[in-house]
Formats: C-alpha cells, structure tokens, sequence
C-alpha cells in the first residue's frame, strides 16, 4: 500500500490517532477539527516537517527493536490498514504486534519533560496520558487483543513499558462515541466547535485565510461574546500588572547580582543574551482586532 492508497483508506474511518479527537479527549485535535478532515472540508495538517513528528517516525524502530529486545519477544510490522469486521468505521494501522500472542505494541517518543507532568504513572501499569490510552484500547477492540503494551522513549535515552488491558466498560464508550462521531461524518451534521480547546483559534485561521471585502452584522449573542472577551482582557492586563509588579520587586532586591536563591532552594538568574540582528521573510496575515465606536 503506497502513501496515496493509505490516506484514502485512513479517510474511511476512524484510525487509532483519531479515537481520543472522535471522542473529544484530544489536546492535540478537536472533534470538529477531525470532523472537517473526514469530511474533506480540510486538509490534514501537513506534519512531515515537524521535528519532533520526524524523530518520533525515526525513533519508531529503534523503540520496537529494545523493547523486543528487552522483553526478549519478537515484533512484526502490520503494513495494512485493519478494519473491524462488525464496526466498519474502526480503522487499525498499527506499530507493531507480538508473534505468538495476541499483543500489540505503540511506540512512542516522549520528550521528558512532558513525561514529568503527571500524566504518566509508574512502568508496568496502564497510567498513560489519556488521548494514548484511548489508542491503544481502540487497537486492541479492532484486532480483537486482550493487551496492548506502550514503550516510550523518554528524552531520548531512556525506554518505560506500560501495558494496557482491555476493559469492557471503557471499550463500549469507545465504539459508541465513535460511531456517534462517524454517522456525524456520513450524515455531514458539524459537531459544536469547542471554542476554549487551545487548538481551535489556529483551526481558526486555516479554515479563513482572507476576506471576501464584506460586512456583517454580529447579533446580540456575539455582542455578549464580546463583552467576555472584553472582560477577560481586562482580567488577563491586571493579573499581568501583579506579576510585573512581584517581577519589579525581585529585581530591585537583585540589583547586580546573577544569582538569587529563595527559601524553598529555587532560583532567580540575571544573564545578558545577545542576539544577532536578521530580516524577517515577507509574509501575510489576517490581522483580527477591536476599535472602539466613533462619538
């Protein structure tokens, strides 16, 4: 299966990646954002580029291999898009699958940082960040697994094993949120935006790149909106004149110094960063801001 046979089969379905978006748990994705993709509204996002996408697909064997190492296992590539034989709409393409038992395997690349943020517990168990989770477990309802074990690469020098078992409750929430998701898509009925996801004003943006040189008239509903924002705004400045203000304080006690350590043993630095002068690349924007009315 070529790239081109393999996109068109993903668009069919809804794929592992897909399940926490389809199912609104994604901090990556919206619902609707997957919804546009499904639907051939929107195009993809191209991550080919992306740096942390590249080493994550570099890093893909190197992960199967220690882990099968490790575990003293073999692993084998599935170079196919799976469908489920009862819910036509779950599509699998999965890392790998363990010969001899019914087992797959996830890879992934974790940068440390995020792996300290609470969202993954001790190796060995399941306690894996939750668009992960969902993953794993639509993996193991498409090929029918009772186990699914995630090795992850933290900071690119360390390799922690979780596994991850079937649940009966958690997978009935899986296919029905799917399917919901996914008459969504064959119905082409748009699901409600989720207007506070952090993703959704960049969503924003792809999906209206110009103008047309026209007006409209917001109702009273946008102009409640733009009393939150308002509102909000005036929030954000006088919270952010407390920081400064706390800001101030410590630099005047620093004075010239570099280094200020704090009862609880962290630290303020002081350093001179010096940063070569360089053109900014033409480019075009849509430029979105408020003016007040004329008296």
């Amino acid at each position: 299966m070529n790239r081109e046979q393999f996109l068109q089969a993903r668009a069919s379905g809804v794929g592992g990646s897909d399940s926490a978006a389809a199912l609104g748990l994604s901090p990556y994705k919206t619902t609707y954002e997957l919804w546009l993709e499904k639907t051939k509204q929107l195009a993809a996002e191209n991550l080919d580029d992306v740096e942390r996408i590249q080493f994550g697909n570099l890093l893909e064997d190197v992960i199967a291999r220690e882990y099968a190492r490790r575990a003293d296992v073999k692993v084998r590539r599935r170079n196919q898009v799976i469908r489920h034989s009862k819910y036509p709409w779950m599509l699998a393409n999965v890392d790998r699958v363990i010969d001899g038992v019914r087992r797959g395997l996830e890879c992934k690349n974790v940068d440390a940082m995020a792996y300290r943020m609470g969202e993954w517990g001790d190796p060995g168990s399941d306690q894996v960040p939750e668009h992960y989770l969902m993953q794993c477990h639509h993996y193991m309802i498409v090929l029918d697994y009772p186990e699914w074990d995630l090795a992850a690469c933290v900071g690119g020098n360390s390799l922690v094993t979780y596994t991850i078992r079937r649940d009966a409750e958690l997978e009935e929430m899986i296919v029905e949120g799917e399917h919901e998701f996914w008459q969504r898509v064959e119905q082409h009925e748009a699901p409600e935006p989720d207007y506070t996801h952090p993703t959704t004003l960049a969503l924003l943006k792809r999906m209206y790149t110009g103008t047309n040189g026209g007006e409209i008239e917001f109702d009273e509903d946008l102009m409640r909106w733009h009393c939150v924002k308002l509102e909000a705004d005036a929030m954000i400045k006088q919270q952010k004149a407390v920081s400064d203000g706390a800001k101030a304080h410590m630099l005047r006690a620093m004075g010239d110094a570099a280094i200020a350590r704090l009862p609880d043993g962290s630290t303020y630095k002081r350093k001179e960063v010096t940063r070569k002068a360089y053109v900014v690349d033409t480019n075009t924007y849509i430029d979105f801001r408020h003016a007040k009315a004329k008296e």
